[in-house]
């Protein structure tokens, strides 16, 4: 597994490859942390967002993540499969 910087192009390849969401990994430092890539399907997002807040896990579009990343950027890790 290889760490790297969450960056735009990182973002359009993962959903070039059929990644809908972010999500970051269960027990993640809140201030630094790892995040990884998942397929949800488009209508399923938000209540996989609200599922996961329950065990303080954060659920991110890449559609949104994309359009947000120039005035918002991620905080932490992106951990890739490869």
């Amino acid at each position: 597994m290889k760490i790297v910087e969450i960056t735009k192009d990182t973002l359009i390849s993962a959903q070039r490859e059929g990644y809908t969401v972010l999500i970051t990994k269960f027990n993640s430092d809140p201030l630094n942390p790892i995040w990884i890539f998942d397929k949800v399907e488009k209508e399923k997002i938000e209540s996989s967002k609200e599922r996961l807040s329950e065990s303080y896990q954060l659920c991110y579009s890449i559609k949104e993540a994309i359009n947000t990343i120039d005035s918002h950027p991620f905080i932490g890790k992106l951990q890739l499969s490869n």
